[in-house]
């Protein structure tokens, strides 16, 4: 098989989103996910922390469900370095397919980076600290995907022609997804056009991090109000 129809089936792989992810870090990521629920009396809180994988959206479909015939305020407090963009669609989906609007809270020293903020756009109120930090930046090639490029050469060494080829598409096809990401992922309900395309320009390369102060007094629409909460 030549170095160019490699090049042509490895790319071919990447077009499908499962493949893509708002890096997260590395090591066991379920092992770090935690779901606590509290109860009181005018609302019920969810606390997510850990990143954006599976079983993610199982539970917390499970906990909305849960509560689904009760009247109380449902609050989904959200603190993740982000994960997989589709896993994030179908917690998105999730938050969005019950008949109840279901509020979301980054809080004091919480992060809610790359892939949690299409789910925190998802609230029915955004909420944030003033302090709270969000973080932006280009999505990437996820780790199957890498595995699957090393099976297709497996046995067979690109030239280094090919390898730059390679590497233009790979980045060609990064920057696509990361367009799209941003227009249909980030850029919904409320939030900035212009802002938006501000930060597209910005993260070329590297990691934006914001406050919830600087994100309401920028104009971004990502948060919809401001409270003062204390750090867990």
């Amino acid at each position: 098989m030549s170095g160019l129809k490699v090049i042509g089936a490895i790319c071919g792989v990447l077009l499908f989103w499962g493949y893509f992810q708002t890096p997260s870090g590395t090591g066991d990521l379920a092992s770090r996910q935690t779901l606590s629920i509290n109860e009181e009396a005018d609302r019920i809180v969810l606390g997510w922390s850990g990143p954006v994988q599976e079983p993610m959206s199982e539970h917390l479909a499970a906990a909305f469900d849960r509560y689904g015939r009760d009247r109380r305020r449902l609050v989904l407090i959200l603190n993740s370095p982000g994960g997989s963009i589709e896993h994030g669609r179908k917690v998105v989906a999730a938050i969005r397919a019950r008949d109840r609007g279901i509020d979301t809270l980054v809080e004091k020293a919480g992060v809610c980076a790359s892939m949690c903020v299409p789910i925190f756009l998802a609230g029915a109120r955004r909420i944030a600290d003033p302090e709270a930090y969000f973080m932006f930046h280009q999505v990437s090639l996820n780790s199957s995907a890498k595995d699957g490029m090393k099976e297709h050469i497996k046995g067979r060494e690109l030239s280094d022609v090919e390898k730059a080829s390679f590497a233009r598409v790979v980045k060609s096809i990064e920057t696509h997804v990361t367009d799209e990401f941003f227009r249909n992922d980030i850029g919904i309900r409320g939030v900035s056009a212009v802002w938006l395309a501000g930060m597209r320009q910005k993260i070329s390369g590297r990691d934006v991090w914001m406050s919830g102060q600087q994100l309401v007094d920028e104009g971004s629409g990502i948060v919809d109000s401001l409270i003062r909460t204390a750090a867990r």
